[in-house]
């Protein structure tokens, strides 16, 4: 009995040693954290007045990316005051070249400074130069692509790709829009795609020198399931003589397609098959097809070839 009384409190004396120093170590690694320098990179709502007349700004910031270098625990104290409030910069205090077409805000940090609460080194402002363009610009509409790559989940397509806006209007020298017959995007690679996506996506600008009536698009992109469906569509003729009357056999084609779940509309709105009565070889016809929704895929459709009768009316 005396013997376990005294191997309990060897026991617990060790525990508490072990979680002293656990607790010790890590008010050091605190420590030196809080008091170790880095850089960290923070982002403010912007907004800019006085606009230098008869111009126009090629592309308009929403916020500004501001690196600032100070301890861990001034980067720790400005992360607590995120978000941040509108810094609003008035272009008036801002440097710029002697035509007021280029403006540096880094000449202006003192009001950048203001957004901290606490003193902090500002390393870097992105933007930090914003550029502006003669308004007297020549304008056109150009269409909007995303470059996109989609691998879709098996039994899965796009059912919808929509972008909004779908045309945006660019403005500058006629020299400058030359050429410019569509506003990209970055590349979008998505994998295993099974469920509807929405991304905004940020426009590119060809050339510094001209002006987008947007800076972004939203990419929608409506997935559905596919099934197999098989219809019998009606045989058009085209080409043929009003003074005669035609009899095809048959008269209607068998196809089988894949498609989004939910496509609707009658079959001569997905499919259109016809004959060419001016490319008739003997009493046959080829069968051309003409496909009419972009969301089906025709695995088969048979006959390839009907035949045809001719009576004089």
């Amino acid at each position: 009995m005396n013997a376990n009384q005294n191997i309990k409190p060897k026991k617990s004396s060790k525990l508490s040693a072990f979680f002293v120093c656990l607790l010790v170590a890590t008010l050091l690694w605190l420590l030196h954290s809080l008091n170790t320098v880095y850089t960290k990179q923070f982002s403010i709502p912007v907004e800019f007045r006085n606009y230098p007349q008869n111009k126009l700004m090629i592309e308009i910031p929403k916020d500004i990316k501001v690196s600032v270098k100070a301890s861990g625990l001034k980067l720790f104290m400005i992360g607590l005051t995120e978000p941040f409030p509108v810094l609003r910069m008035d272009l008036n205090d801002v440097k710029s070249d002697a035509s007021r077409s280029k403006f540096y805000l880094s000449s202006n940090i003192g009001e950048i400074k203001k957004m901290f609460q606490f003193k902090a080194d500002i390393r870097r402002i992105q933007p930090d130069t914003i550029l502006f363009i003669n308004n007297e610009g020549t304008q056109k509409e150009v269409p909007v692509k995303v470059p996109l790559t989609i691998n879709y989940a098996q039994g899965y397509t796009a059912k919808l790709i929509k972008i909004d806006p779908a045309r945006v209007v660019i403005t500058g020298e006629a020299s400058d829009l030359e050429g410019i017959d569509t506003i990209y995007t970055s590349p979008l690679l998505l994998s295993d795609q099974k469920a509807d996506h929405i991304k905004t996506m940020s426009l590119i600008n060809p050339n510094s020198k001209i002006a987008l009536s947007a800076t972004e698009v939203q990419l929608s992109i409506s997935l559905g399931k596919l099934v197999e469906k098989e219809i019998n569509v009606p045989l058009k003729m085209e080409n043929n003589d009003e003074h005669f009357k035609y009899s095809l056999f048959p008269s209607k084609i068998k196809i089988k397609y894949s498609g989004v779940f939910g496509e609707s509309g009658a079959d001569t709105s997905l499919v259109r098959v016809f004959v060419d009565l001016s490319q008739r070889k003997n009493n046959k016809l080829s069968v051309n097809m003409k496909i009419l929704s972009e969301h089906i895929t025709v695995l088969s459709y048979e006959p390839k070839e009907v035949e045809f009768l001719m009576i004089k009316k």
